[in-house]
């Protein structure tokens, strides 16, 4: 089911991925702090929730961890980039309203206060409010009805490298129940609490699309990418193709 990355291994599904990968466009070694990603998320998120200490979310996100070693089926996942996450509950069901308003400002701010000297930018043209809705067959639908009543804890694995975004969707359905196709909220604040890591002083790092979000227009999509030290935003077709620099993830929350 994975590779010894942590790669989910492309076996019977139709959509475009490439069986193998040579790793070119890879991540960073990141060296996870628990209590720095949760004091961005805070600050950046403007959070105050005392349902979620930083406690809680250490318990957590442990508890995922412990679940995934328990599993022969899925324990693989943790052989790859796994970054710890919480997006607060969310009032607003608009996704593209949300994203514009709250979570790329909050990228923004964690990555130029990571790193003075570059920038996010979003290069996206329009505003997002009522464009995006959940993707079918992606599972995502769950961890938004989640986000809905209470803040919500997850460790995203950015393991769907060299997928198509199709393959990215029906290679879910092989996967068992826990894990969901990373969409807006998710990688965005994945982004807020470890800015690092599409950020590599040599080599490159992948282009990360929210496969588990559609966009009104079929074959187009979102994604965050860097370009030279800097990180952007932005809406490109993807026309169900895949390429060697492209990823989606796969979330598992507590």
């Amino acid at each position: 089911m994975f590779d010894d990355f942590g790669r989910v291994i492309p076996d019977e599904i139709l959509a475009t991925a490439h069986i193998k990968s040579r790793r070119y466009f890879s991540f960073p070694d990141i060296d996870i702090d628990l209590e720095r990603s949760y004091s961005r998320l805070v600050r950046h998120l403007a959070v105050a929730d005392p349902d979620l200490s930083l406690d809680v979310f250490r318990q957590r996100i442990d508890g995922i961890k412990n679940d995934l070693r328990s599993d022969p089926d899925m324990v693989g996942v943790l052989n790859g980039v796994a970054i710890p996450f919480f997006i607060p509950k969310q009032e607003d069901s608009d996704i593209g309203g949300s994203l514009d308003s709250v979570f790329l400002p909050g990228v923004a701010a964690s990555y130029e206060e990571a790193f003075p000297d570059y920038s996010f930018d979003n290069h996206n043209q329009g505003l997002l409010a009522g464009r995006l809705s959940p993707a079918a067959g992606s599972r995502h639908s769950d961890l938004l009805e989640r986000a809905s009543s209470e803040a919500v804890v997850g460790i995203l694995f950015p393991c769907l490298t060299e997928f198509s975004v199709p393959a990215a969707i029906e290679v879910i359905g092989t996967l068992p129940e826990c894990f969901m196709l990373a969409g807006a909220f998710d990688t965005s604040a994945a982004l807020i609490a470890c800015p690092e890591l599409l950020f590599k002083e040599e080599s490159y790092p992948p282009l990360i699309w929210m496969s588990g979000i559609q966009d009104e227009r079929p074959g187009f999509g979102y994604h965050f990418e860097a370009y030279g030290y800097n990180l952007t935003f932005n809406r490109r077709a993807h026309l169900d193709q895949c390429a060697e620099y492209w990823t989606s993830s796969v979330v598992v929350i507590a």
